[in-house]
């Protein structure tokens, strides 16, 4: 997932160590070594995650995403754990902190999802217990939490 993650944010080509041909390609290896940690601060405020005991409940964030035709959508998720990892670009090495995210899928009917807009204002957004499965959407630099 994390060299997906690479290939999605940079024009280089990625390849994961287990790739068998890691050697004869001109792609950039991603070394499977991260820093795990378990709470983040950015600015005055303290981002928790699951894996942090004491900060449990400040692991629910809302993130945004940039679409395809350039609209801006907000989906709420829950924090696994932040991390740090290194990857040696051509120009040196650059660290990137980032979280592993399980998103909350929406509610399937529009209406109750929407059950308390109000014209074309919504106040209130309902979303399932359940999540997307993982994949390389739950990795996200820690810059796109919202709050």
């Amino acid at each position: 997932m994390l060299t997906e993650f690479y290939n999605n944010a940079y024009s280089y080509k990625f390849k994961s160590l287990s790739d068998r041909d890691i050697g004869t390609s001109k792609s950039i290896p991603v070394l499977p070594r991260i820093t795990e940690y378990g709470r983040v601060k950015i600015g005055d405020e303290i981002f928790g995650s699951t894996s942090a005991t004491r900060y449990k409940r400040s692991a629910k964030i809302l993130a945004k995403f940039i679409l395809d035709d350039g609209s801006i959508d907000v989906y709420p998720g829950i924090i696994q754990f932040y991390f740090e990892h290194v990857v040696q670009l051509p120009e040196g090495s650059k660290k990137h902190v980032l979280a592993f995210v399980r998103w909350f899928k929406p509610v399937d009917n529009h209406k109750i999802r929407y059950h308390c807009q109000i014209d074309d204002i919504y106040n209130i957004e309902l979303w399932n217990q359940d999540f997307y499965n993982i994949s390389r959407d739950c990795i996200i630099p820690v810059h796109n939490i919202l709050g």
